[in-house]
């Protein structure tokens, strides 16, 4: 119990700070929108005057409304993008801040610290969401299929990569001491190969096979068998589990890259270091 209040804890901290400075509500609302317009109007263009160009794009997806392709892509791109970030660089922030060294002298878990700090986004992330969705309906016309159950779903099986890639890439982060690098590539990975605005089958087989070891590429599958198909749970249960499994191995890694850099922080005594 003592891991939930600590975790409790200093996801109160964050919340305070969220509430305090409120900079980010103008991203929440702006971003949705902009995000994914560029890939929108290059399928525009790329569909050609006649719209000739669907038919290749139903062959590979089997669906012509590439809008709702596009936008679905994007926003669990966003999600998933916010979420990471928060796990990515809550710990050199708060180095920065000077106060991770208090906190790293608790007698507490020290992965706990790493996982209330994030709970907060995770939270925002939902809320970043409902937003997406009012507005793809309102400024697209986009209608979605399935129910807010199955939605839910879809981002809770998201959740374990997340916090494991995130994780990983915290230790990333607290080893060289530098978030915007690291922020770009693995942003940047992420974008070109879990397939976003395109099907990855398009991709070399190469690319493929590395794009199936992200479970976000299942995730965003699933997401849009839900919510432009219709298809429900049952209709994309493979790709949920192959989201959670690969969700769950990436958890393990994080944990275990986490005790590492934890201890060699411990031996070196590098944590006040910038």
């Amino acid at each position: 119990m003592y891991r939930i209040k600590t975790i409790k804890n200093i996801g109160k901290k964050e919340f305070l700070e969220l509430i305090r400075y409120k900079d980010w509500i103008i991203n929440m609302l702006i971003w949705p929108v902009i995000f994914p317009l560029l890939y929108i109007l290059s399928a525009v263009a790329l569909a050609g005057k006649d719209g000739s160009g669907l038919k290749n794009f139903e062959a590979l997806t089997g669906t012509t409304d590439y809008k709702s392709f596009i936008l679905i892509g994007s926003m669990v791109y966003m999600w998933v993008n916010m979420t990471m970030w928060s796990f990515g660089t809550f710990l050199r922030q708060e180095q920065k801040k000077g106060t991770l060294e208090s906190l790293w002298i608790c007698p507490i878990k020290k992965f706990d610290i790493l996982l209330g700090g994030a709970s907060i986004t995770v939270i925002r992330s939902a809320l970043y969401v409902l937003v997406s969705l009012l507005e793809y309906k309102i400024l697209y016309g986009t209608q979605f299929q399935g129910g807010i159950l199955e939605w839910i779903v879809i981002f809770i099986v998201l959740l374990p990569g997340v916090i494991g890639i995130g994780a990983i890439f915290s230790c990333l982060v607290f080893w060289v001491k530098e978030a915007n690098v690291a922020v770009m590539l693995v942003r940047g990975l992420v974008m070109a190969l879990c397939g976003i605005s395109f099907p990855i089958i398009i991709m070399p087989n190469v690319l493929q096979g590395v794009s199936k070891c992200l479970s976000f590429t299942f995730g965003i599958e699933a997401a849009r068998g839900i919510m432009i198909n219709g298809l429900g749970i049952s209709g994309v249960k493979e790709d949920l589990i192959k989201c959670l499994l690969i969700g769950i191995i990436y958890i393990i890694i994080g944990r275990i890259s986490f005790y590492f850099v934890e201890r060699k922080v411990r031996v070196e005594g590098s944590l006040s270091r910038f």
